[in-house]
């Protein structure tokens, strides 16, 4: 036996070696995920009961079990969500800390000054899902169609007041659509997420709200909220008799969708595991029961496709600031 064949020639031990290596890569981000014994922890930036925290703690709760590891959630407040985000782009890069986003996250930068870039700052994980969104109104508040409230306010200028998860969010630029399309006068009170928001509506407090029916049907079922018309494209099956806007006249359609981003320099081979376990969890017959039964969709995405949901979105709401001049304080 030669030399030369009784060991690898410098071709094949490359080989081997980038073998080995891409072996190695790939065990740490299948098995890192269930092993590292720090909790994963999903920052949540708008109060309890609204639509975000409704979303990230059925997904906490499902990847705890499929990771068998545990999965937290915190919420951190104020901003219009920039606080809770910017507290997300610190944090280290490992995995172990994920901010869940709404629609609000690519309004955020048309209106407002941000302590970090919603781009360069994050890595995006996973599209979760997207609800229609409804606006309801006090039990006790006279109109009862959106048709009817554009006119009681006119009526009755400086009177109604709509109250939102924050400013800059998903409410406040729906609402500011509303009013430029058909010139209601409206009043927007800005609170620290939709769950606060709505229940001072139930309260009566404040007359109406718009936000995700999937944090309304508690409030609708109690009887301490009316609905008023659908603000998405389409009529919800849940409520079929419930008409659109643009059927009553008022050329706006708004819908809501959640995300999961990392903090940028996130290992890529750690969020294509997170994007694969979490579409995993979006596709199980469990969630997507779950959350059909409260009017909302499970919409697994590539992490590419869902980055270009993203840039999409923000380049339409920036259009949108832009016709309805949204100030933010």
């Amino acid at each position: 036996m030669t030399q030369n064949s009784s060991r690898l020639t410098r071709r094949q031990f490359q080989s081997a070696l980038a073998g080995g290596i891409g072996a190695l890569a790939a065990w740490p981000a299948s098995q890192a995920l269930a092993q590292d014994g720090k909790p994963i922890k999903i920052i949540i930036p708008f109060a309890t009961g609204g639509s975000n925290d409704i979303v990230g703690r059925v997904l906490a709760q499902q990847l705890s079990i499929r990771l068998k590891r545990s999965v937290v959630v915190e919420n951190v407040l104020g901003g219009g969500g920039s606080i809770g985000a910017a507290n997300a782009a610190r944090a280290e890069p490992d995995g172990n800390t994920l901010l869940l986003i709404s629609s609000t996250f690519t309004m955020n930068s048309a209106v407002m000054k941000l302590p970090f870039d919603p781009v360069k700052s994050f890595t995006p994980i996973a599209m979760l899902g997207m609800g229609p969104s409804v606006v309801v109104a006090n039990s006790a508040f006279p109109p009862n169609t959106m048709k009817e409230l554009v006119e009681y306010t006119k009526k009755n200028r400086g009177v109604v007041n709509f109250s939102t998860s924050g400013a800059a969010s998903f409410q406040h630029f729906a609402v500011e659509l509303i009013k430029t399309k058909t010139g209601a006068d409206i009043t927007l009170i800005h609170y620290k997420g939709g769950g606060p928001a709505l229940n001072d509506v139930a309260a009566g407090h404040v007359q109406a709200t718009l936000g995700s029916y999937i944090q309304m049907q508690p409030m609708l079922q109690a009887g301490k909220v009316k609905l008023l018309g659908v603000a998405s494209a389409k009529r919800i099956d849940l409520i079929p008799d419930v008409p659109t806007l643009k059927e009553g006249g008022i050329d706006v359609e708004v819908g809501n969708w959640w995300g999961l981003l990392a903090p940028a320099n996130t290992p890529t081979a750690l969020v294509d595991s997170l994007n694969k376990e979490i579409n995993a969890v979006l596709t199980s017959p469990d969630i997507k029961k779950r959350l059909a039964g409260e009017g909302a969709d499970p919409t697994p995405m590539s992490r590419a496709d869902f980055a270009r949901l993203m840039a999409d979105e923000t380049q339409r709401w920036a259009a949108v600031a832009k016709q309805t001049s949204i100030k933010v304080d």
